[in-house]
């Protein structure tokens, strides 16, 4: 378990690439798209985040079977164990999960404190107006699901909370009809676009890469384009009188002063942030100017699905490992070439192409090979597993070991292969 560090730290690496181009073209480039296709972005790399390890995807195409493959015969002295060399891997692993606790359990008491602070000061809903104006919203919007209002003191302004049981709260103090249309109608298309369920998520991205300073642009810029295309989706359709209006509405809240802290599954109407109301006052005046990117989203969408995606050629072979005797072969072996009954080894690949390695050979390359030289222990492919490496390079890392260059190799970060000398010389004898 603790080599999942490496995949998080690969994957942090990947990540950061696009939130650094957020951050260098959302002003001069993303600014001139619309704020969907913007949210559309932050999404798809909150989900690349989430996933540290690709999807392995087997592909039935022998042409993209690697040919030159090697069979071990009679290996009963190779041994496969796991590598102890990388004890850094560990130490690692367990500083991230430390980091991992602390900012899940930070989340998660700020989300406790939340829940009792508004339990004592909110208010049940009887006015009949309010009602009458949610349930308006939600028919307009499709929305058939049951979502209550309360009034809290101390918001300044309402907010869409929790994700199973999503409520809506708003401040306690009188709103006209007009006001609560668009209070209800942002809170409800919130609702409808599951957004506190993609902060959650968002919220756990953090939590893995926590120690990845381009989140905090991340999560900006995610919060930013989340209220701003929530604005566009409201005012879709809406004349310069509704705009006006709205952010008429959007403005008043900043009379008042919020006393309650914000949590990741919360979408609030206004988050009392000048530079952001300013933001979306703009942009609500732009709509019609922006670019939908079509395209830009299908290419997007397509990259981020392949980046989780690996390609492998599929193997009609069963992968036996070394110090494991498989019967099938064996009895194989024995109708074709009665030569030995010792156990053997097949690393994956078609056996019409493989080459033979016989105890002679090696122990003839062992013989032959320079002592003063020899290295116990040679690395091979220390960022990858060994499950992702090709067979030449695994057969690559292996002549290193046959030829007598070393005693020990470690192919990729998860697996050692071996010689015992005294066995094999033993056999000579």
């Amino acid at each position: 378990m603790s080599y999942i560090i490496l995949d998080i730290l690969k994957t942090s690496i990947y990540i950061s690439i696009p939130i650094i181009l957020i951050a260098l073209l959302k002003d001069k480039i993303l600014s001139k798209y619309t704020y969907k296709l913007n949210y559309i972005i932050g999404i798809l790399i909150t989900l690349r985040m989430v996933f540290i390890s690709n999807i392995e995807v087997y592909l039935p195409f022998e042409f993209l079977i690697t040919q030159n493959n090697t069979t071990l015969k009679s290996v009963y002295y190779i041994n496969n164990e796991n590598s102890s060399s990388l004890d850094y891997v560990k130490i690692l692993f367990v500083i991230w999960m430390f980091g991992f606790v602390y900012v899940i359990s930070k989340n998660i008491y700020k989300q406790i404190i939340f829940w009792r602070k508004i339990r004592n000061i909110t208010y049940e809903i009887a006015d009949y107006n309010i009602i009458n104006s949610l349930e308006e919203e939600k028919k307009a919007l499709n929305i058939k699901r049951g979502i209550d209002v309360f009034k809290v003191d101390g918001l300044s302004s309402p907010a869409l909370i929790n994700i199973l049981s999503s409520k809506i709260i708003i401040p306690n103090k009188d709103y006209d009809k007009k006001q609560l249309k668009w209070i209800f109608r942002h809170e409800l298309n919130h609702f409808k676009r599951k957004d506190n369920l993609l902060k959650l998520l968002l919220m756990i991205a953090c939590a893995i890469h926590w120690f990845n300073p381009s989140i905090k642009i991340l999560k900006a810029y995610f919060n930013e384009q989340c209220e701003l295309s929530c604005d566009e989706k409201v005012l879709k359709k809406s004349n310069e009188n509704d705009i006006k209006e709205y952010a008429l509405v959007l403005v008043d809240t900043l009379r008042y002063k919020n006393t309650l802290k914000s949590t990741m599954l919360y979408s609030q109407f206004n988050s009392n942030q000048i530079n952001l109301i300013k933001r979306r006052v703009e942009g609500m005046m732009n709509f019609k100017k922006r670019k939908k990117g079509i395209l830009i989203t299908i290419c997007v969408c397509t990259i981020s699905a392949l980046s989780v995606i690996s390609f492998n050629a599929e193997s009609k072979e069963n992968l036996v490992y070394a110090n494991q005797s498989s019967s099938h072969e064996e009895n194989t072996q024995t109708e074709t070439n009665n030569e030995t009954t010792s156990e053997h080894s097949n690393i994956s690949g078609p056996s019409d192409s493989r080459k033979i390695i016989t105890d002679e050979e090696i122990r003839k390359n062992f013989e032959n090979a320079d002592k003063s030289n020899m290295k116990d222990v040679m690395e091979f492919y220390q960022d990858r597993k060994y499950a992702d490496l090709t067979q030449e390079e695994v057969d690559y890392a292996l002549d290193f070991l046959f030829t007598g260059k070393c005693k020990k190799v470690l192919i990729g970060y998860d697996s050692a292969t071996s010689i015992n000398l005294d066995h094999l010389y033993k056999d000579n004898n």
